[in-house]
């Protein structure tokens, strides 16, 4: 099938029949922008922050900003689209996620999604019309585009919904939650203690623990803990940055404590996990 690409003038919402013909994701990457995924036949195979994925027939991927893609295979097979909005357009169009925080926690960690024919059916029908849209040069277009996109977005967490027991209103505690991980996107390369959080969200150590405790099932130390070695992780095994590198990149005092922590939580020392990944 001849690829096709389609995008507004700035890039900030596009789409593609192609995963070679997104020009601004090249692998390994770390998301800059949400990424919408339909396969419709066939099968694509990926490596989303460090645990392989894969997306078969009829089923559908929505990953938000931050995640790390390794290797991407497509089968020569596939059939489907790719949608792609940058985050500054994306705080315009959604400026509050408040229905998103409850599912993107079940489904973080595994975004794929196996719809029906009629599911599949509604989200290709809004990125036809999408498509026919970026093409045009009208006036109100981009809002049109906009409001498009918006639907195409509902649509597909409304997917995400139904395969949940979560109610879809977040209650005070998520909402906390919600805040908690945003301020510790932005900030856990520089900042480990509960209390800089805890004060962010005018909240005390112990409270801010205790809910997240509750409602997600992490404390807040976990929740820092798994982010910052996570990100190790990647950097040990996408980057040529030695560990004393890495150990400053992310505001380790030394390497000799960063090497403490790294065992400490994934019973390996960092130089040793870099070894296990050329061996294998």
């Amino acid at each position: 099938m001849t690829s096709q690409l389609s995008s507004t003038t700035d890039e900030s919402i596009a789409v593609f029949r192609s995963l070679a013909d997104i020009p601004f994701i090249k692998f390994p990457t770390r998301l800059d922008r949400m990424l919408l995924v339909v396969c419709r036949t066939g099968e694509i195979a990926a490596e989303i922050d460090l645990n392989m994925k894969k997306m078969g027939e009829c089923s559908v991927m929505v990953l938000r900003p931050g995640h790390h893609i390794g290797v991407c295979r497509v089968s020569p097979d596939f059939d489907g689209f790719f949608i792609t909005v940058a985050q500054d357009k994306l705080n315009v169009i959604l400026p509050s996620l408040q229905y998103v925080i409850p599912y993107s926690l079940k489904y973080n960690s595994d975004p794929v999604i196996e719809m029906d024919i009629e599911e599949l059916e509604s989200l290709s029908m809004i990125y036809d019309m999408l498509r026919r849209k970026i093409k045009e040069n009208r006036p109100f277009t981009s809002k049109a585009i906009a409001s498009l996109f918006e639907v195409l977005f509902y649509d597909a967490l409304g997917i995400y919904a139904s395969r949940s027991q979560q109610a879809p209103h977040k209650s005070r505690r998520e909402e906390l939650l919600t805040d908690f991980i945003d301020v510790l996107e932005r900030n856990f390369r520089s900042q480990r203690a509960v209390s800089f959080y805890a004060d962010k969200l005018f909240v005390t150590p112990k409270h801010l623990s205790a809910v997240l405790k509750e409602v997600s099932g992490k404390t807040a130390g976990e929740w820092i803990d798994s982010r910052v070695i996570l990100e190790a992780k990647l950097m040990l095994r996408t980057t040529g940055m030695n560990v004393q590198e890495i150990s400053t990149a992310l505001n380790f005092s030394n390497q000799s404590f960063f090497g403490k922590y790294f065992k400490h939580l994934t019973g390996t020392s960092p130089r040793d996990y870099r070894s296990k990944l050329s061996e294998g």
